[in-house]
């Protein structure tokens, strides 16, 4: 007798159910681009920088490449403090829209919904989002990559050919890390059956509008001396670490991730077992995908290489470094489910991911409104970013008829006052001027500066520090200098924010 197998879905109930997914899907953005502002006083740091970069529209900047920084100054224009959560949720639905459009190439509708949603069950693509950053910027040209590879590989179409070329430069500027996934596929290419494609025009041309758009931001990496190299010279180093311990370490880490997600197929199938009309299956780990090899490419190895380059070259890998590599983990734990469990399995699989994203919205709302009272040390969303920037702006109009144009600071605390200041100004950053090339004298020497610092116990570690070249060997400014004491913005009992202060006005501006 043959096994038994599950009748599938009718339309109208693959419909009801679409629908529903689909408002529980803008619910959950909806939420998670609302709610975030509203529950604390200051953006994470990733989002601070990256504005006082965006702001600047540069080619590049010193840790890294240039489209995320400006996309969230962009969205912080449009949106306000919104913005940068709503440009997260976007990343994230563009993501899973392309995973979609991929996975439907690759197996059935059915299952390609199902591995779309399951997606979700990635940690990395929940509460990571409430931080905008080159991570999550990264997200849907990794999936775009993916898909236009493929969708040119079927088709040959030279508008999908060059699409994949755009998809692989805006990643390029996005984060360099994005070329791990370029290297996977262009040894698939070689390797494979793939390798017939480079007898055609197709992939040249590709690489070749690949190299056009990168090409502005090679030639400022040129004129810069490659200065995010530097930087990701001295983040990978291995700093005593045994390589192996940080490759496993980083593994572990992404494995953690997905824990969500295995414990909703866990809950699927446990569901199924107990169900009375369980259906029986004879090959339980039959592939149900048109290209299983370029589903285990997409979906396995650029993390896995990162870790074996990171064993190899004993660098230090940053766990966060993994939050786009895996998009495809959904498909690829639907590939897997048998197709006589299928519809079985769909009903539970859905309630687990909806149980999911309930669930962590819900915490990372108490975490956003309750952890200032739980620690000692403020976390970075609970600064008194608004009074930071109104003290900035009261000191600098009391002393200058000009506008505020530069803090001078650490990117941090420079920052929140350039993000809530009225004049929305510039950030110059201690140390290297290369760092802040729009600080230049002969702007500061026209519209002075605002310098402020931490007093020496509240001090960030990790804030950049050293000498301001450029702002101190200004001539002719007024010099004034205070101090501000700050309280907490939510009544914590913890000692109040000092930050000193030093104006460096112009004798023109100086207000008498």
């Amino acid at each position: 007798m043959s096994p038994a197998v599950s009748a599938p879905l009718q339309p109208h109930d693959h419909q009801k159910t679409l629908r529903l997914m689909l408002a529980f899907a803008c619910l959950y953005a909806l939420a998670w681009t609302l709610f975030p502002p509203l529950l604390a006083p200051s953006f994470p740091l990733d989002v601070v920088e990256s504005l006082g970069w965006g702001r600047e529209w540069q080619w590049g900047y010193y840790k890294h490449p240039p489209l995320p920084p400006i996309a969230l100054h962009v969205s912080f224009l449009a949106l306000g403090r919104w913005g940068p959560f709503a440009l997260s949720q976007l990343c994230v639905a563009l993501t899973l829209w392309l995973v979609w459009l991929t996975a439907c190439r690759l197996m059935g509708r059915e299952r390609a919904f199902i591995g779309t949603v399951l997606t979700m069950g990635v940690a990395f693509y929940t509460r990571p989002a409430l931080e905008f950053n080159h991570n999550i910027a990264q997200m849907p040209f990794w999936a775009g990559i993916c898909y236009f590879y493929l969708a040119a590989w079927q088709d040959d179409k030279r508008w999908q050919w060059l699409l994949l070329g755009l998809m692989a430069g805006l990643g390029l500027l996005s984060k360099y890390s994005i070329g791990l996934l370029l290297l996977c596929l262009g040894l698939f290419t070689v390797l494979s059956p793939a390798r017939s494609l480079l007898r055609r025009p197709g992939p040249w041309l590709a690489l070749a509008v690949m190299a056009l758009v990168f090409a502005p931001h090679l030639l400022w990496l040129h004129n810069n001396d490659w200065l995010p190299f530097s930087y990701a010279k001295d983040r990978s180093n291995s700093s005593g670490e045994s390589p192996r311990a940080g490759a496993l370490g980083f593994l572990l880490t992404q494995l953690l991730n997905h824990l969500p997600l295995l414990l909703v197929l866990l809950f699927g199938f446990l569901r199924l077992r107990w169900s009375r009309r369980r259906p029986k299956v004879s090959a339980p780990w039959q592939w149900y995908s048109a290209k299983p090899a370029y589903l285990c490419l997409i979906a396995l190895a650029p993390g896995l290489l990162l870790a074996a380059l990171g064993m190899a070259l004993g660098l230090r890998l940053r766990d966060m470094w993994g939050v786009p590599m895996w998009p495809f983990s959904g498909v690829l734990a639907a590939a897997l489910i048998p197709s006589a469990w299928l519809a079985a399995m769909r009903p539970y699989l859905l309630r687990g991911i909806v149980v999911w994203l309930v669930l962590i919205s819900l915490l990372c709302g108490v975490y956003l409104w309750k952890i200032s009272d739980f620690r000692k040390s403020p976390v970075r969303s609970d600064w008194p970013a608004a009074a930071l920037a109104q003290q900035a702006d009261a000191t600098w109009n009391a002393l200058s008829s000009c506008p505020l144009d530069t803090v001078a600071s650490d990117a941090w605390t420079g920052g929140l006052v350039a993000i809530g200041a009225n004049s929305q100004p510039s950030v110059l950053i201690p140390g290297d001027p290369r760092h802040s090339p729009w600080a230049t004298a002969e702007r500061l020497k026209s519209h002075g500066a605002l310098r402020i610092w931490q007093a020496e116990a509240d001090a960030d570690r990790d804030a950049p520090t050293g000498p301001y070249p450029v702002l101190d060997g200004l001539q002719g400014m007024r010099m004034h200098a205070g101090e501000w004491v700050i309280p907490w913005p939510r009544g914590q009992s913890r000692a109040d924010l000092v930050v000193q202060w030093q104006a460096y006005v112009p004798a023109a501006c100086e207000r008498r």
